[in-house]
């Protein structure tokens, strides 16, 4: 035992003295994090371009994506697993590069030592089952005898560890096999396809635990694939050291146990017709493989159930939110997709939550010394998951109270749902042009796995015409009764079938752009007057209902006493109607004070970044000067968002940004360039844009954006205390 304690300490501090040297290195020389950033991002390129090139690539990723959803089974399934996602990974990693290099090399050996070819029935049926199932187990071995958190594992995390080593393992063997399939038969029907069997190896989308190996003409047995193997005998390992104090050492024969069936349906499916009969006599008492997997479930539910049967006898000692009297797997699920769908913020602490409580509950259960040094940081991150999520609880509780109360004071807003379209339009359009080229590369890359060329790009063309119409469908899902007009139902038409196209977006981009020109093109040629030379004596646009035209004293000019209103402007209730000069009418809705000040410290404390800053400048402007309005949303006349003002005042446009990346140079037209279509800014109000991050190492790209924002006549700042020297 000493000489194992020594083994064993001895190559820890070894393998840790070696990671504190790369940890000293690279903080010394932080060229090592650059050229491996640079050789990461070569690498993906790289990979993204040998899809389009290389077959080998593409049946790789269809393997690999295989594998996940795989893993992604076990990991939904363990419930009470204590591990993170990245040491699982791997686990997945060592059955690809430890298990099957360490198989071959035995498989191998043996040969050279006995003589044979891998292709008999001896190799193929008997040893390599026996190899393969054994060295399985390595990475759980090395594991258990190294780490210092093995005593305190639950059962689901043995199940982990073995499904993640089999991934890894069948990721290789059946990639090996998709590369080296040729013939008539692969090309026609698929890598697995024999003629006398037909379909061998099933990857079913619908299907628990895909990747079985059973023949589809005329099955007599199957056999689990080497994920549902390895977990059930690392399940069972668990298992038997859990109860090794309550019962005798003679539980340890219950893995044995599994892992003897497991090489059984293993050498029964590759030895068939060549093995003797008592062989398949055996294997058929065993169920023939079909009995595997319901067997390995009732042991994950079970082991599920011990888990938290154990958690609860300490649950007094472990941090509970409200209403949380007992701890169980069905309530976590229910929250953690709960937060998922309604509030992605969130649902990063209610996973980091329950897996630290249920890490620090087996810590307090089953730690031995080891493991006991860990307990203090597990209980101190869990106290503080805990902490946060009770704090967002108060907030949302708070916020929905005073939401609440303002939907039924000042008329409530649009449909949420609409405003998921106008939202995802605002991320889109934030993005560079370069960004957004990346994500329409990957989805057409992605779609390259399953369709052909020109079915991927109009996938890929669709989703991007989607993330950038999106104030579009909004503004069709808010008033659907537009689409009950002939030119509006045809206009909607001709849009979707340019979406639809290749570069059906860009001819619908230039045709846009090119109105405009054209338009200028005619006023030079002398063929119609420019609009902008007439806003103040227009004949004002029909109206319907009451509207007050007086003047506002303070759009007069002093000295001739005209209206200094670029365009026509209205009033219509509470909602304000703008024709600008190129004919279009604008709304928006006025915001009464106290509605304005609700809306500020609503959004001070927001988990979304944007809105917390216009916030945080909001708060700022209001003890300096009114503010107006905040979060201004302005409309077509057919309901489709035009844009929106993010703090005005009596004299100022305030445009907010948390960043530079979030500048965009097109929208400051609306507010300068009176021939603008969704022009917007008729009092001709000072525009200022605001950037909270410092403007210090701009790209050559970002400065020449801010060089031609300022040549509109916008005021850059990017402190509040410049702001406050610009307001005054």
């Amino acid at each position: 035992m000493n000489t194992i304690w020594s083994i064993r300490t001895g190559f820890r501090d070894i393998i840790e003295a070696i990671y504190r040297t790369c940890q000293s290195w690279i903080e010394k020389y932080p060229f090592i994090k650059t050229a491996y950033t640079i050789v990461s991002w070569l690498s993906l390129i790289i990979f993204v371009l040998s899809l389009f090139f290389v077959k080998e690539s593409r049946t790789m990723t269809v393997q690999y994506l295989w594998s996940f959803y795989v893993l992604l089974q076990f990991w939904v399934l363990c419930r009470s697993k204590t591990m993170p996602w990245k040491p699982i990974v791997l686990f997945v990693l060592a059955g690809v590069f430890l298990v099957v290099p360490f198989t071959t090399l035995t498989v191998n050996a043996l040969h050279v030592l006995f003589g044979g070819k891998t292709s008999d029935t001896w190799s193929i049926a008997v040893m390599t089952p026996i190899f393969e199932e054994f060295w399985k187990l390595l990475p759980l071995g090395i594991f258990l005898l190294f780490s210092r958190r093995a005593s305190a594992l639950s059962l689901s995390d043995y199940t982990l560890i073995g499904a993640a080593t089999g991934v890894g393992f069948q990721l290789m063997e059946e990639l090996s096999r998709r590369w080296v399939s040729s013939g008539i038969l692969a090309e026609k029907f698929g890598y697995s396809f024999t003629m006398l069997g037909g379909e061998t190896i099933h990857w079913d989308l619908f299907s628990l635990f895909p990747g079985r190996l059973e023949e589809s003409l005329f099955p007599t047995l199957m056999t689990v694939g080497h994920p549902v193997h390895t977990a059930m005998i690392a399940l069972a390992c668990g298992i038997a050291y859990r109860l090794r104090k309550r019962l005798t050492k003679w539980v340890f024969l219950f893995p044995v146990f599994i892992l003897f069936w497991s090489i059984l349906d293993h050498a029964a499916y590759n030895g068939q017709h060549q093995l003797p009969g008592w062989v398949f006599r055996l294997h058929d008492w065993t169920g023939s493989g079909y009995k595997t997997q319901p067997t390995f479930l009732l042991m994950l539910a079970a082991s599920v159930f011990a888990d938290y049967w154990s958690l609860n006898k300490l649950r007094n000692r472990l941090p509970s939110l409200p209403n949380e009297p007992l701890l169980n797997p069905f309530t976590e699920l229910w929250n953690m997709t709960r937060s998922f769908c309604l509030d992605r913020g969130k649902f990063i602490y209610w996973l980091g939550f329950y897996r630290e409580r249920r890490e620090l509950g087996f810590h307090l259960l089953y730690g031995n010394e080891e493991a006991a040094g860990r307990q203090e940081p597990v209980q101190a991150r869990v106290k503080a998951l805990c902490q946060a999520l009770t704090g967002l609880a108060v907030i949302l509780l708070v916020a929905g109270l005073f939401a609440g109360i303002g939907s039924h004071t000042a008329g409530g807003e649009t449909a949420c749902f609409t405003c998921l379209f106008d939202s995802l339009q605002d991320w889109w359009d934030r993005l560079d042009w370069y960004e957004q080229g990346a994500i329409l590369l990957g989805a057409l890359t992605l779609s390259l796995l399953f369709v052909g060329f020109w079915p991927a790009l109009g996938i890929a063309m669709t989703g991007a015409s989607i993330a950038g119409s999106g104030h579009e469908i909004a503004g069709y899902i808010r008033d659907p009764k537009k689409l009950l007009t002939p030119e509006n139902a045809l206009s909607v038409a001709v849009g979707i079938i340019l979406s639809r196209i290749p570069f059906g977006k860009a001819l619908k981009w230039a045709g846009k752009k090119g109105r405009r020109y054209l338009r200028k093109l005619l006023d030079k040629l002398g063929s119609r007057k420019p609009d902008i030379d007439v806003p103040v004596n227009s004949k004002p646009p029909k109206k319907t209902g009451k509207v007050d035209d007086t003047p506002n004293e303070d759009k007069v000019d002093e000295e001739t006493g005209e209206d200094r209103t670029i365009g026509n402007i209205g009033k219509e209730g509470n909602k304000t109607k703008y024709t600008n000069p190129a004919g279009n009418e604008l709304t928006w809705v006025d915001q009464s004070p106290k509605n304005i000040n609700r809306d500020i410290d609503n959004f001070l404390t927001s988990s979304n970044v944007g809105k917390a800053t216009e916030a945080k400048v909001a708060n700022f402007v209001r003890k300096e000067t009114e503010v107006i309005g905040f979060g201004q949303k302005v409309l077509k006349n057919t309901g489709e968002a035009a844009g929106d003002l993010d703090v005005v005042t009596k004299d100022a446009i305030i445009e907010v940004k948390a960043s530079i990346k979030a500048v965009k140079e097109d929208q400051f037209n609306k507010f300068t360039d009176p021939t603008h279509d969704l022009f917007f800014n008729p009092e001709n109000k000072k525009v200022i844009l605001y950037i909270d991050k410092p403007l210090s190492n701009l790209r050559p790209e970002h400065q020449t954006m801010l060089e031609n924002i300022k040549s509109k006549g916008v005021t850059i700042v990017n402190s509040l205390e410049n702001l406050k020297g610009v307001l005054k």
